[in-house]
């Protein structure tokens, strides 16, 4: 069978994809991307084939505006930030769009797993429903629920009555978007029968959705359809070719109660503030933490003690299951692979759903509720830290966890669910 994935964004959008590329390809599947061009490389060394997305678009992620909303500064300035990032986009959607339609066209694939961002593809789904399925990592965009609100606006704690209401109003927006891309594609869709004021409707109730999320983490609510399956958390094998450094060998051997401190994707324009912040609170309270650089929102700070280990890219499949606890972004995919590893966690969210995972992982237990980026302060934040560090209930309850998310996944279900 030959499968289409569509993802956009950072290497956390893409991540599940490759999961499922990794457990189709072993049932004798064939697989292409449409990804970012920036995921060239790894996707052709994982063997799979390969359409680029136009470079603008991560590029506008990592320009002034994308960082303003990516990590840097509050207020006034991350908004500006966000309309700036919001305009700039809608230059090159058109392009992403047609690209989409492109390669389904082109390629022919019997199914298509596509990201929320992959908005041709939910027109798409419409007119052929089976062929079609909505992959995330992430809840509360199209399935409305009263403990949370929609995911856009997980910054903020609202009433159960606003909750539910947030997902009319926020993907009312959305749709504003998606009809124009009806209106322009129109004459792919015209003779099935279908109407666009049928989409809301049927993205609630037929649009067979995949949620790559533990249910330990986050239970299906009650009022979800059949068509919305909670499958569990896939990770792909990121150590098989990692050879760990003897120097971090032996580090780990001689601190058996280490932390690992990851911003993943996020940067910001003052990395080196908050590294300094952090660094100075971990070496005060003789935490040995290991501080992954990734994509510049942690920067190196000179002289750091002998406890503070610096790191380019870690596997964390690898890493993870050797420590204590996490101070992360709150990703998704982190905050699983942390869960998954029996980790403690700390989360300082930067954007969107962040704020929705710091919460969930404060309300099971896992770690305290951290401070969003924005609004760190040095006090604060070395409170959190000791509570993160010796309150030993967080490690109980990760444990616990940790052996629950074991049992979640059933991938040959999963497979006969895609390919059916």
């Amino acid at each position: 069978m030959k499968i289409l994935l569509i993802s956009l964004g950072t290497r956390g959008d893409i991540e599940p994809f490759l999961a499922q590329a990794e457990l189709l390809t072993q049932s004798g599947h064939e697989i292409l991307c449409l990804f970012p061009e920036q995921f060239k490389e790894t996707v052709e060394k994982l063997g799979y084939g390969f359409l680029g997305f136009d470079k603008r678009f991560l590029e506008l992620l990592e320009s002034q505006s994308g960082k303003k909303v990516m990590g840097g500064g509050g207020g006034l300035s991350q908004l500006k930030g966000y309309f700036n990032l919001v305009k700039d986009s809608f230059k090159i959607q058109g392009i992403i769009q047609a690209q989409q339609r492109q390669a389904i066209q082109t390629f022919d694939p019997d199914k298509v797993l596509f990201h929320s961002k992959a908005l041709y593809c939910y027109l798409g789904a419409l007119v052929d429903p089976t062929r079609y399925f909505l992959l995330t990592p992430i809840p509360c965009i199209t399935h409305p629920t009263f403990q949370f609100s929609h995911i856009g606006l997980a910054k903020w704690k609202l009433s159960e009555k606003w909750n539910f209401k947030s997902f009319g109003l926020v993907n009312r927006a959305r749709h504003m978007v998606l009809k124009k891309y009806w209106k322009k594609y129109y004459m792919d869709f015209k003779d099935s029968g279908k109407e666009f004021k049928d989409l809301a409707n049927f993205e609630k109730t037929e649009l067979e959705t995949l949620y790559t999320i533990s249910p330990s983490l986050f239970p299906k609510p009650k009022n979800w359809p059949n068509s919305a399956h909670l499958v569990g958390f896939y990770q792909r094998n990121q150590q098989k070719d990692f050879q760990p450094a003897p120097e971090l060998t032996e580090w780990l051997a001689n601190h058996p109660k280490a932390i690992l401190v990851t911003f993943g994707s996020m940067s910001n324009p003052k990395p080196k503030e908050h590294s300094q912040m952090i660094i100075d609170a971990l070496v005060a309270n003789q935490i040995p933490a290991i501080i992954n650089l990734s994509w510049g929102g942690l920067s190196k700070i000179e002289n750091s003690p002998e406890s503070i280990f610096y790191v380019e890219q870690i596997p964390y499949d690898w890493i993870l299951p050797q420590l204590y606890g996490m101070i992360h972004h709150g990703g998704s995919g982190t905050t699983h692979y942390a869960a998954l590893s029996g980790c403690v966690q700390f989360i300082i969210p930067h954007i969107i759903d962040q704020y929705f995972w710091n919460r969930l992982i404060n309300e099971r237990g896992l770690g305290p509720l951290g401070t969003s980026i924005h609004q760190m302060k040095k006090e604060k934040f070395e409170s959190d830290l000791k509570d993160f560090y010796t309150n030993s209930d967080y490690k109980v309850k990760a444990s616990q966890i940790a052996l629950q998310m074991k049992s979640e996944t059933d991938p040959i279900q999963l497979t006969k669910l895609i390919t059916q």
